[in-house]
């Protein structure tokens, strides 16, 4: 019998250098959806990226964040929709 793969869940981080804010989004298993939400927003000439980023909760992965980076968090979704 095949042995299950455990997919650990993240969190991404999605930032906007035109606003100087990012979102936590997560967790999730699968970026690919905000992947392309980026990308469409680049073509539309947006200054957004995604980064995976680490920690226990949305909370957690934030005050990570803040620690190298600087920006106001908005709500999740609010940078890119899915």
């Amino acid at each position: 019998m095949p042995r299950e793969r455990y997919i650990k869940s993240f969190y991404l981080i999605i930032t906007d250098k035109d606003n100087g804010t990012f979102s936590v989004e997560g967790p999730m298993t699968d970026d690919r959806l905000w992947n392309h939400a980026v990308v469409v927003a680049q073509k539309l000439g947006r200054q957004v990226r995604c980064s995976t980023a680490s920690g226990f909760s949305a909370e957690d992965t934030a005050r990570n964040w803040l620690q190298g980076y600087s920006g106001k968090q908005v709500l999740p979704g609010e940078i890119v929709h899915l």
